[in-house]
């Protein structure tokens, strides 16, 4: 009798089949049934974008990442206004990256935690005078004028410190830094307040980076380290691409390929400000 024929044998090459087709499916499951959909408003290295060709610490590492588990992305070019408006109001965007986490976001939205970062006082070398060291001094200087992008978001104190300078009357919103560093290098204003891996990429990457070393970045007591990553949508993914996009970006968040998308862009001086998570 020929080996292939027992019963034993049938067995386990049924069980192996039913392995295989198992391991296939799971393979053929463990990707996202369409292209996900991500704003690319221009943020320095972070989102870099040329005409209409898209690039930087986030695209290339967005793209690393879909290649393990079979996804891609389409990155649509729009001002970072518009990138809210497509992702929380119009549910036409799957995901909103990089976002800093907020109570606010969080009600409307899935936050996956990528990295800690810290805000911070950035002044041009022309400010003259006691620089403000605090939330409270900052407040109290009302002489203290600020330059802001637009629907940029650090936290929670960050929002509740833009709502007292709002009340002063002490806040020139913005669409992009790029107008933020013209503004402070005419002396227009006196500061403005966001991470220093966003700002010193910004500068670096824009027009102005001949003038990146004339920026003074202050720490500023008050404000603590915010969470920042990705939101994803609760309205336009379908829920299995949701948990295969939080599974794998959280992994990916751990394995310090995060950071390493970071290296070819910032140096390391800058990347020591920021938290990355590790296992």
């Amino acid at each position: 009798m020929q080996p292939s024929r027992t019963p034993v044998f049938r067995r386990l090459a049924a069980s192996l089949a039913a392995a295989v087709a198992l391991l296939q499916g799971a393979a053929a499951g463990a990707q996202c049934s369409r292209p996900i959909v991500v704003p690319a408003a221009p943020t320095g290295f972070s989102m870099m974008v040329e005409g209409d060709a898209v690039r930087g610490i986030y695209p290339d590492w967005l793209r690393a990442v879909g290649r393990r588990i079979g996804c891609s992305f389409e990155f649509p070019v729009v001002p970072r206004a518009r990138a809210d408006q497509m992702f929380f109001e119009q549910h036409s965007a799957d995901m909103l990256t990089p976002s800093s986490q907020t109570r606010e976001r969080d009600g409307r939205a899935e936050f996956v935690h990528f990295y800690s970062l810290t805000p911070v006082l950035v002044t041009h070398q022309s400010v003259r005078g006691e620089i403000p060291r605090d939330v409270a001094g900052l407040l109290k200087d009302t002489k203290w004028r600020a330059a802001m992008v637009r629907r940029y978001s650090f936290g929670d104190e960050y929002q509740a410190l833009l709502r007292e300078l709002e009340a002063g009357g002490r806040v020139d919103y913005v669409a992009d830094l790029e107008i933020v560093e013209r503004m402070l290098r005419s002396g227009r204003v006196d500061f403005t307040i966001l991470p220093a891996s966003l700002m010193h990429s910004a500068l670096l990457d824009g027009q102005a980076a001949q003038s990146a070393g004339e920026f003074r970045y202050h720490e500023l007591r008050g404000l603590s380290p915010i969470r920042s990553g990705a939101y994803l949508s609760l309205r336009s993914l379908p829920q299995r691409d949701r948990e295969l996009l939080r599974e794998a970006l959280g992994k990916a968040a751990r394995d310090g390929s995060f950071r390493k998308s970071h290296e070819p862009y910032l140096p390391e001086s800058v990347l020591r400000t920021d938290r990355f998570l590790s296992h």
